[in-house]
């Protein structure tokens, strides 16, 4: 299985996919969007959802159907009734499935897996409206039935507002000929790293090195690299912006947007200046310090466990534990914050149309404070 075959096998998005219904709970009157009496909108997925990404008012998600290709991206923009869907790549439809979902710049882009005794990797992306479908990247390494992390990888996919990212690297297996590394190797090192944006449909190299790697987070037209402890915030040119210093409390998880670089640390939130990387705030996050920081607005902060969301309002630190609809929690799929508001996803025990994806708008959610 390699690049020919996976080229071979894109699709064309559908038009008007009939993957999904909405149906809008029958509280609160019909106003414009991000009023916070306006409906939380409920769309309906013929499919169990996996993966979640978001970005506005705009929601993607992967999901398994019982077809000849037995998985499918569908991308909603909330609150329309109607959707798009694509059939991903040979990886993403008889390999091992998506890894990695992000949505950012008008576009959706993901990571497909799969191989025998290698480990092979495909990145593509589409447009949101699916007239276009491409792959970008196909890499190679050791690591699967092989077992050997040596040779070419794509990761660390990440979008928001005008933004799509991802990291390349090659690791190196430093012994002899007649020998392998294995995870977490003490001779194997990374090499060849780069930063890249896709622009239009392309693959852009915005810095290259061990600046470059790991990204861990886009927003508001910057991109951050965390190593070490220390992150570093870059324009989309590649310049750099801001650098906030390694501090005591590792860097569990690292969001930015426009106006936030917030960082969260073992038992606080550390929230930063994206501009000039000086220090504004750090919130207690209580029992909620054992929850994934997952996206950060300028107002609100959003954490992810298995089960639950929680949202923290910036202002004060005030955390709200948000409820879920009915047996939600229990099929939870991911959950994402935007400047538009909250989108959620999780499975019912249909046969049907298994899958969900809720979205509150931003002034519901700041309303429930």
């Amino acid at each position: 299985m390699g690049q020919r075959c996976a080229k071979a096998s894109l699709a064309r998005w559908g038009s008007l996919a009939t993957v999904g219904l909405i149906a809008v709970s029958l509280a609160g009157a019909a106003q414009s969007f991000g009023q916070a009496l306006r409906p939380d909108a409920v769309f309906t997925i013929s499919g169990r959802v996996l993966l979640l990404a978001a970005d506005d008012n705009s929601a993607a998600v992967t999901t398994e159907v019982k077809r000849a290709c037995a998985r499918r991206i569908v991308v909603w923009t909330a609150p329309e009734r109607r959707s798009t869907s694509v059939k991903p790549g040979i990886l993403g439809c008889s390999g091992d499935g998506i890894s990695r979902l992000a949505v950012g710049g008008g576009r959706v882009a993901w990571i497909e897996q799969g191989g025998g005794n290698n480990l092979e990797m495909s990145l593509m992306t589409a447009s949101l409206g699916g007239r276009t479908m491409k792959q970008l990247e196909f890499v190679t390494n050791g690591d699967r039935a092989g077992a050997d992390p040596a040779g070419d990888w794509v990761g660390q996919l990440f979008g928001a507002g005008s933004l799509l990212a991802y990291n390349s690297w090659t690791q190196v297996c430093d012994k002899p000929a007649d020998q392998e590394c294995g995870e977490k190797d003490p001779r194997l090192r990374l090499t060849n790293q780069k930063l890249l944006r896709i622009a239009s449909g392309r693959r852009v190299v915005v810095t290259r090195g061990t600046d470059a790697y790991p990204l861990t987070a886009v927003g508001g037209g910057r991109l951050a690299v965390e190593a070490a402890g220390a992150v570093t915030i870059r324009a989309a040119s590649g310049a750099k912006v801001a650098t906030v210093p390694a501090v005591a409390g590792s860097a569990r998880a690292v969001t930015l947007s426009k106006t936030r670089l917030a960082i969260e640390r073992t038992l606080m939130l550390d929230l930063y200046n994206p501009g000039t990387g000086a220090a504004e705030k750090s919130l207690r996050l209580g029992a909620a310090a054992s929850l994934q920081l997952a996206d950060v607005t300028s107002k609100l902060a959003l954490l992810r466990g298995p089960h639950r969301l929680v949202l923290v309002r910036l202002s004060d630190g005030r955390r709200l534990s948000f409820p879920l609809r009915p047996r939600a929690a229990a099929t939870l799929a991911g959950g994402r914050l935007t400047r538009a508001g909250l989108f959620y996803a999780y499975n019912t025990r249909s046969t049907l149309r298994p899958g969900r994806i809720v979205f509150e708008p931003m002034g519901k959610l700041l309303a429930r404070f």
